[in-house]
């Protein structure tokens, strides 16, 4: 059982290929082999100004979000949500595979210790009572690893009982997630912070988050994501 419960924590193999890990990576904890992290195609080039999507033919600004509003100041999705990327956050997410989270959280510190070293990091909130059922959200476990790794954490934000994000049409999530997050009483905001979150559809939920972060006196809110839709 100690055996069986050590391999679930730290598995032994890759979580994608199955193939066993070598010795550098049962040190840093990582259940990825070094083929299937190579695999990962971060976006290169010119992005656009506010959702961080690649530019095509555009200027400064990409086709979605010309003329749109937005409560954040910009957005930095890492990788599109396809191939191993999207793999990825199916076994953490989907799967479970909460010894993933060492990933996710190298790769968060890097770009925030490379682009943003003096943001406050402000994960998105889980759904209400999730922690307390299913005892842990993988954002939340991301921000509470790089806490422990001496970056600045606030969690001044909550989560309203509401829809979920990915049931919903393109259409619905920006009424659903303006009701759904809100700063907790009495909360102060950074005045500029980071937020983090692992996949972006709409962008609904971080322009959500961060009006709620401005609301309250937030100056300048960026955010950093992992893969976007």
């Amino acid at each position: 059982m100690l055996g069986a419960s050590l391999e679930t924590l730290l598995p032994r193999t890759c979580v994608l290929c199955a193939c066993p890990l070598p010795p550098e990576r049962m040190v840093r904890r990582w259940p990825l082999c070094p083929e299937c992290s190579g695999k990962l195609r971060p976006w290169t080039g010119d992005r656009c100004e506010s959702c961080g999507l690649p530019l095509i033919s555009e200027k400064t600004r990409c086709m979605r979000c010309r003329g749109v509003e937005r409560s954040f100041d910009s957005a930095y999705p890492l990788f599109p949500y396809a191939g191993i990327a999207r793999e990825l956050v199916s076994a953490y997410k989907k799967r479970h595979r909460r010894s993933l989270a060492p990933f996710f959280a190298d790769v968060f510190a890097k770009n925030i210790g490379e682009k943003w070293p003096d943001r406050i990091i402000v994960p998105i909130p889980p759904r209400p009572g999730k922690l307390r059922t299913k005892g842990w959200d993988q954002v939340e476990e991301i921000a509470r690893i790089l806490e422990r790794r001496g970056f600045p954490v606030a969690r001044p934000l909550e989560r309203r009982h509401s829809k979920e994000q990915k049931k919903l049409g393109r259409g619905e999530r920006g009424a659903n997630a303006t009701l759904a997050y809100v700063l907790k009483p009495g909360a102060v905001p950074p005045e500029r912070p980071l937020i983090i979150d692992d996949v972006i559809t709409t962008c609904a939920t971080i322009d959500a988050c961060a009006r709620a972060l401005k609301d309250g006196g937030a100056v300048s809110v960026v955010a950093l994501v992992f893969a976007a839709d």
